[in-house]
């Protein structure tokens, strides 16, 4: 995964500003978390089918790993909405982050070494087998993903990815 050093050079190069860049990396990464986040995942429930008790996300979390939410689709979905409500500049630091951990990640690195694919090629699967959006956030992970796009050579250096032969 790319350092935060990274993260925030991007965000700052997206115009988003190092409190955002910061928040964000800390409370996807689970590391000092913001406390607002920590009350919102603390309070707030997630339903279940056919009347069983609904969980809340901090108990998903614990059950899943904290890191990156857990990876799980369903948690995502449940706490995109909190950094929708804090502002467009979470969402889009929220995209860019994890975008640029499936890119760095070193699978999707070797996946890309072995089929020639290109950073923007990689981009493009994200938003087709990773991203999550929820109603009002498509335009910013848009966004993102033609942002880094149309700066993939500097992209592509900064995560030391090779270039497709």
């Amino acid at each position: 995964m790319p350092s935060w050093e990274i993260h925030d050079k991007w965000a700052h190069k997206m115009e988003i500003s190092e409190e955002i860049s910061n928040y964000i990396n800390r409370a996807i990464d689970n590391i000092d978390v913001p406390e607002d986040l920590i009350k919102y995942v603390n309070e707030v429930k997630i339903p279940r089918p056919r009347g069983r008790v609904p969980f809340f996300i901090a108990e998903l979390l614990a059950m899943f790993g904290k890191h990156d939410f857990g990876h799980k689709k369903f948690i995502k979905e449940e706490v995109l909405p909190f950094f929708q409500r804090k502002g467009t500049d979470y969402v889009k630091a929220y995209y860019l982050h994890f975008i640029l951990d499936y890119i760095g990640s070193p699978q999707l690195k070797d996946w890309m070494k072995n089929t020639g694919e290109s950073i923007e090629d990689s981009i493009n699967k994200y938003q087709k087998n990773k991203a999550i959006t929820v109603l009002g956030t498509e335009k910013q992970l848009i966004e993102v993903m033609d942002f880094l796009k149309r700066n993939a050579q500097e992209l592509q250096k900064d995560l030391n990815l090779k270039s497709p032969d």
